[in-house]
């Protein structure tokens, strides 16, 4: 038996041939020995024999010829295939055309099974999706597809959909699921509020308004170390594997050790605060309340990290209050109510993005779009490329301080309190209603909203209210309670079920794959 395709399968040219054999029986007895004629001839004269035979017939009958060859013409390559060579092609399908593949014959699904495709389907997505490889590591089953000979290959399969099913109840519950929260109270002694922080898989860093960086430790909230140097408040911070870099409003950028905290160096070039800095690919920019933005280059030797100041951009008529950037643009806004684009290798002025009424406390720029936030409550979508507003969302009641976005969501924060959830393709869909696309609002802060940073999975903030709160997104449903762990650490099903995994409609996997 053989499978196209599109689904439509043939039965052997062996039973076909039986078939044709029954009709056989009223052809003219001289037929035997033409037949033996034919077999004898060469190859290249039973072509041409058959193409002289075909153009003497009418249309119906070739038609009939067409539908009595198309069985000898599929083949089961992959049953034909050496093993590795056909674990290799299959290797390459989705989940919802593995499924089928799996229902083809014994020989595809032996192939599968013993090939480890689901677990190989599922590494594959931990590799690509990052939403995977979180998902992984907060629910627990990451460690489990670099260990295949502990567990039955069944355990990868029946895995998969449980995973679909956990992703799709978590984008569920950013619009209308119970949110479960966490928080820090800094306890700072004198001045109070969180103005920045950033977050991985294991700690959050903070910069207060008491003069410190504050590490804590994301499982267990404790604080694991305290920086000190800065003379004035941390208004900005970024840290990667190797450093953290920190600005404040004492003028100076601070370079740390994220491992020791040890301060590794200090810049001071600004002549007042420095409001906010990024860095990536050997590039950072700072802008500050002096209303300059500054470039600089940094390399790393064996024995330190240099960063050198390279180019000042000046434009602006008060203070730049945020910077973004990637090789092609730096993106900058300001309290004189604009969003000024300047070339990142050039340093040279672009354009000028005009539209709010008052000033713009935040952005973030990606691609060929910019999502910023302002004191006249609004958070408007721009096309950077022509400098037009592409939509304006309305819903805060005070300045819109913290902005973020990823390829499905806009997270706001603001001086009102709350943070607010939209959907980016809907602001970005000029047919959608207004009232459509604030999916959610939270309100769990007593303070403004100075900082935002999210995930898939969760959103960390923090707040003048001296509070940094972890918002967890994940579905509090067990989707792998039907797993155990038998001695030794080897988890099994306890379900009987071992036949093939099936699925209610042969594309709804597909559109959850292609969904997370």
């Amino acid at each position: 038996m053989v499978v196209t395709r599109s689904g439509a399968i043939f039965s052997n040219p062996s039973a076909e041939h039986e078939e044709s054999a029954k009709k056989r029986r009223s052809v003219p007895p001289e037929m035997g020995d033409m037949l033996d004629t034919f077999k004898g001839w060469e190859e290249e004269t039973q072509t041409d024999f058959v193409k002289d035979l075909l153009s003497e017939m009418r249309h119906q009958q070739h038609w009939t010829i067409e539908q009595a060859l198309r069985p000898y013409l599929l083949r089961d390559f992959i049953s034909a295939l050496p093993v590795y060579v056909s674990e290799h092609i299959l290797s390459y399908l989705d989940a919802g055309s593995l499924c089928r593949a799996e229902m083809v014959s014994k020989r595809w699904r032996s192939i599968i099974i013993n090939g480890h495709l689901w677990r190989r389907l599922i590494i594959r997505n931990v590799n690509t999706l990052e939403i995977w490889r979180r998902c992984g590591k907060l629910r627990g089953w990451l460690p489990q597809l670099y260990r295949p000979g502990e567990y039955p290959c069944e355990f990868y399969r029946e895995l998969y959909p449980k995973i679909v099913q956990d992703l799709k109840m978590t984008n569920t519950m950013w619009k209308d699921g119970d949110i479960k929260f966490r928080k820090i109270d800094c306890a700072s002694h004198d001045s109070k509020g969180v103005y920045c922080l950033q977050y991985d898989d294991e700690k959050i860093i903070s910069g207060l308004r008491d003069n410190t960086i504050k590490i804590w430790d994301l499982r267990t909230l404790k604080n694991t170390m305290t920086l000190t140097g800065h003379t004035g408040s941390v208004l900005c911070m970024q840290y990667n594997e190797d450093i953290i870099i920190t600005g404040s409003s004492d003028a100076s950028i601070r370079v740390w050790d994220v491992k020791t905290g040890e301060q590794i160096s200090m810049m001071i070039h600004h002549c007042d605060a420095v409001l906010h800095l990024r860095f990536q690919d050997g590039l950072m920019v700072s802008c500050s309340k002096d209303r300059t933005i500054a470039v600089w280059t940094m390399g790393k030797t064996n024995t330190a990290h240099s960063i050198v100041m390279k180019h000042t951009l000046v434009g602006h008529r008060a203070a730049v209050n945020v910077v973004d950037f990637d090789k092609k643009y730096i993106v900058s806004a300001s309290g004189d109510r604009t969003i000024k684009v300047w070339g990142t290798e050039s340093n040279e002025f672009v354009r000028t993005l005009s539209g709010h009424t008052r000033g713009i406390a935040c952005l973030q720029y990606r691609g060929n779009l910019v999502v910023s936030g302002s004191s006249d409550c609004t958070i408007k979508l721009w096309d950077v490329e022509v400098g037009v507003i592409l939509r304006t969302l309305e819903g805060h009641d005070e300045l819109v301080r913290c902005i973020r976005f990823d390829g499905n969501r806009i997270v706001s924060g603001a001086y009102d309190g709350r943070i607010k959830v939209w959907d980016l393709q809907a602001a970005l869909d000029p047919r959608c209603a207004a009232n459509q696309i604030c999916i959610r609002t939270i309100s769990e802060h007593r303070g403004r909203v100075f900082r935002l940073q999210f995930d898939q999975f969760q959103i960390v903030s923090s707040s003048h209210d001296d509070t940094i709160v972890i918002f967890d997104f994940l579905s509090p449903h067990d989707y792998y309670s039907d797993f155990k762990c038998l001695p030794g650490g080897s988890p099994a099903l306890i379900s009987e079920c071992s036949g093939i995994f099936r699925l209610d409609s042969a594309n709804s996997l597909d559109s959850l794959d292609s969904a997370c």
